[in-house]
């Protein structure tokens, strides 16, 4: 701060103010990671975002590069829209797709290997609009099918966020390079987005 006002005298006299907003952002940055229990040596995490899809497109933007390949749960089968859906005709986001046992109502986990192993998807999302998450292996899609293609793995917690924070459901960032949430779901709080993502290089990107 005191380098930018050196740099640029004006910033306070035409921003009055902005000092206030930074020492905010922190405070809210601080106390994302205190309630989800995170170490701040370990993990960051971007607080102005707007809400859940934001957010999420933010990711993708920074981590893909165009026709880079997502796999996500079929929308019809629990997903979310943000995650990329695909029809027939048309689809949104270059993207691979996998869905529930129809017998059990369940993610096979073994089907969803064998989709990763073979489609070779940058990014793999867990998290979904409509599915129970506490039949979800390990709070998320079996990280071991991200590192086996060299890939991300990306949990979208929006929907349950409280119930992570409050050790209700398992703990996603055991197992995932990024999390994103709303603030304004079970959270409980004003409508906003955020981006939980770990400070180590992952799959060679720091």
């Amino acid at each position: 701060m005191i380098a930018h006002k050196q740099k640029f005298p004006f910033y306070v006299s035409d921003n009055g103010g902005n000092e206030y907003i930074d020492e905010l952002e922190t405070l809210c940055q601080k106390s994302a990671l205190a309630a989800f229990h995170l170490d701040e040596k370990k993990w960051g995490v971007n607080v102005q975002l707007l809400s859940g899809c934001p957010a999420n497109f933010q990711v993708y933007t920074a981590i893909l590069n165009p026709h880079d390949r997502i796999m996500d749960l079929d929308l019809p089968h629990g997903g979310h829209l943000s995650h990329g859906f695909m029809t027939p005709k048309r689809r949104a986001l270059w993207l691979t797709q996998f869905s529930l046992d129809c017998q059990t109502g369940l993610v096979d986990y073994d089907m969803l290997e064998k989709i990763a192993t073979l489609f070779r998807p940058k990014l793999i999302i867990a998290g979904a609009s409509a599915y129970q998450y506490p039949r979800m292996r390990k709070n998320g899609y079996a990280l071991e099918d991200c590192r086996c293609c060299w890939c991300f793995s990306m949990m979208d917690m929006a929907h349950i966020s409280g119930l992570v924070a409050s050790f209700v459901v398992g703990d996603p960032f055991k197992y995932c390079d990024i999390v994103t949430t709303t603030t304004h779901k079970s959270l409980r709080g004003p409508r906003g987005g955020m981006i939980f993502f770990k400070k180590d290089p992952v799959v060679g990107v720091d």
